[in-house]
């Protein structure tokens, strides 16, 4: 039987999940995409799928860290098959990170899968190197255990803290350290889940109540309004996506929900959100009664759910456009412009960690965001706004930008929000033409 052959009919577990999510990971799939795609096709428990996204999001988040234990353990761990270091990384993230299953139990079981797969010599090896990780005990939870000879502190709070060198020294740079070192260690840990409250269903107030009695909390401010989060997990008597299903709650980051209620949005304005997305944003605005009229955004993929969104909320659709915002075929649009444009990412690395496996051209992202915001400019009338928003943290593409802009356009910048830890890492801000 070919190695192949021998993946395809290793048993289905939670391991296995993870192991093909990394595979597809490393393979440029987006990390919430390839959970999808591997759990459709494997018949697993609705517990195992739960474990299965855990154990991929903590393998993440934690890659860099456990990849410099296990080379520590096993001298020529690169020579492993990728399917074997993967199978190695989720046994190590699960020792050193998560609380659930024995010890011995994930040794054993995926010296199991390595025999499997590879044959007993490489599960030997396997074994070999599990248990002396093992008996590093403490060790590897202390951060002076990452430092190499020769090299400064800074270079072993990257590891410690699972963040590629590269990345860290770009926050450095663009963040000041005191900033780059809160993100870099807000990126390894999980997030709180954040729901948004749906006022169009009735009953809501009664579920606001009782989800507060249960663990919930308000968020700060004007969110808090209909904005939820679980700052110590969600109780297993909830099932969310129940709620969602029936329309009476949306899944909305803490950050987008903060951005977007910090700001004083014209409620007598048009409204187009023109980085839709998958409609999130589009959602919230009808919720809290803006009248969107328009929606695009340059995928297809993500415009065809807006409809669905919409429906599931008993929302009224606005009207739908595919397009490139640089080039919006629109020469004039007399109310409100949301721009949540693509960006680095670099505030949601806790729920985004695969954005931490891939280069990051900031200057690229620099380039859209400016042609979306100046062709916004050329299309809103005096007097109306333009709302610019990111989920990253650098100046290069917020602040700074921002200020050029505007000053080679001579428009205000109104109102200048930024959401930072533990709520993620987003900047929101209003311009006036």
């Amino acid at each position: 039987m070919s190695f192949s052959a021998r993946l395809d009919a290793l048993r289905p577990s939670a391991r296995k999940a993870a192991l093909l999510v990394l595979m597809e990971t490393e393979k440029g799939a987006p990390l919430q995409a390839a959970i999808s795609n591997v759990l459709d096709t494997m018949p697993l428990s609705k517990d195992a799928r739960r474990q299965a996204t855990d154990l991929a999001y903590c393998c993440l988040r934690a890659y860099t860290r456990c990849l410099f234990v296990l080379k520590g353990v096993y001298p020529k761990f690169d020579r492993f098959p990728k399917p074997v270091q993967h199978l190695l990384l989720t046994a190590c993230t699960a020792l050193l990170f998560q609380d659930g299953a024995p010890a011995y139990a994930v040794v054993n079981e995926t010296v199991s899968d390595i025999r499997f797969l590879a044959g007993k010599g490489v599960s030997g090896a396997a074994n070999g190197g599990l248990r002396s990780l093992l008996r590093l005990g403490d060790a590897v939870l202390s951060q002076e255990y990452y430092r190499r000879e020769g090299e400064g502190e800074f270079e072993a709070f990257c590891r410690y803290t699972s963040f590629p060198a590269a990345l860290g020294k770009l926050l450095l740079k663009e963040c000041g350290e005191e900033k780059a070192r809160t993100v870099m260690q807000a990126s390894f840990a999980r997030p709180c889940t954040c729901i948004r409250l749906n006022p169009k269903k009735e009953g809501c107030s009664e579920l606001k109540e009782k989800l507060v009695g249960m663990n919930a909390e308000p968020l700060p401010g004007a969110a808090g309004k209909f904005g939820l989060y679980f700052p110590h997990g969600v109780p297993a008597d909830i099932s969310l996506s129940e709620l969602a299903a029936e329309g009476r709650i949306s899944f909305q980051a803490a950050g987008s929900q903060l951005a977007l209620a910090a700001l004083s949005i014209d409620k007598d304005s048009p409204v187009w959100d023109a980085c839709a997305g998958f409609g999130g944003k589009t959602a919230y605005l009808l919720e809290a009664g803006y009248n969107v009229e328009l929606a695009s955004d340059i995928s297809f993929q993500r415009v065809r759910m807006i409809p669905g969104e919409c429906s599931r909320l008993g929302l009224k659709k606005p009207g739908l456009m595919l397009c490139d915002g640089t080039r919006a075929p629109l020469m004039r649009w007399d109310g409100t412009m949301i721009l949540d444009v693509p960006c680095s990412g670099l505030g949601v690395l806790g729920r985004r960690p695969d954005i931490k496996m891939r280069h990051r051209d900031l200057a690229s992202y620099v380039r859209t965001q400016r042609a979306l915001l100046e062709r916004a400019l050329l299309m809103v009338p005096k007097g109306r706004d333009i709302i610019y928003m990111t989920c990253t943290v650098t100046r290069s593409e917020n602040q700074s930008l921002v200020r050029d802009v505007c000053h080679s356009f001579g428009v205000s910048l109104a109102e200048e929000h930024t959401v930072e830890q533990p709520f993620e890492g987003m900047y929101a801000c209003r311009i006036r033409a």
